[in-house]
């Protein structure tokens, strides 16, 4: 896959913060310095819809196959592939999907094999996988502000820094945030992985506590355990830490 790379999949995936959190949703990295920040392509959407969920730290990838469930340390794989499958893993973080493949037991690598160079140069494209309000609170204040929500969705669980994520463009994915008073708000991934909610384009603010799924196509990974934070990088780095078990995975 190789695109050119110019902002935090996607469904969802969020930050840590609250109870414990699965694999697939919430917070990230990627997104864009500055007041004149935006982010590529169609800017979030919200409806009143309520999504429903339960459970603590649990992530269900829906690819019609595995679901996860548990408290443990363990990342299982998934059961067999298929819209009859029933295979299932338990462990917190642990991973279900499509043809018992466990995204987070892969090696670190770069799997677009393109990176992030041109250092912190403003754009929704920068820095993907890292994280982007802890670096802007440092930096610049008022982005940080800005930006509530910021993340970055890759193929494998422990990509590295910079490296080039999902083209949610080209593979058409997003990261769907609901929040404390039922809002839900879908944010596009942009061509680098990232994916981000700007206040600059929509001043509603955000109500925590989130949670967050990974959406393409028909399949998602979702997280169930709300978080206080959307800095999701924070928690999905490439070895993951508070309880997260690497980065955000597109389903």
């Amino acid at each position: 896959m190789t695109r050119f790379f110019t902002l935090v999949g996607a469904i969802l995936l969020v930050a840590c913060g609250g109870a414990g959190e699965g694999t697939g949703a919430e917070s990230g990295t990627g997104s864009a310095g500055g007041d004149d920040t935006s982010s590529s392509g169609e800017g979030p959407t919200t409806s009143g819809t309520t999504t429903n969920t339960t459970g603590t730290g649990i992530e269900d990838p829906m690819s019609g196959s595995g679901s996860t469930s548990g408290s443990g340390d363990a990342t299982g794989s998934g059961g067999s592939g298929g819209s009859g499958g029933s295979g299932a893993a338990s462990g917190s973080g642990g991973t279900g999907g499509t043809g018992g493949d466990d995204p987070f037991a892969h090696a670190p690598v770069c799997s677009s094999d393109e990176h992030w160079t041109m250092g912190d140069h403003e754009s929704p494209l920068m820095h993907p996988g890292m994280a982007c309000r802890t670096c802007h609170s440092t930096k610049e204040p008022r982005v940080a502000t800005r930006l509530p929500i910021v993340g970055t969705v890759y193929p494998t669980g422990h990509e590295p820094d910079d490296c080039l994520g999902v083209d949610g463009e080209a593979e058409d994915v997003v990261v769907e945030i609901t929040t404390a008073d039922a809002r839900v708000i879908q944010l596009p991934v942009n061509a680098s992985g990232n994916f981000l909610f700007d206040t600059a384009r929509d001043r509603t603010p955000i109500k925590f506590p989130i949670t967050a799924r990974v959406v393409k196509g028909d399949k998602e990974r979702k997280m169930l355990a709300a978080q206080m934070s959307g800095d999701c990088n924070s928690c999905h780095s490439q070895n993951g830490a508070e309880g997260a078990p690497g980065r955000i995975v597109a389903p």
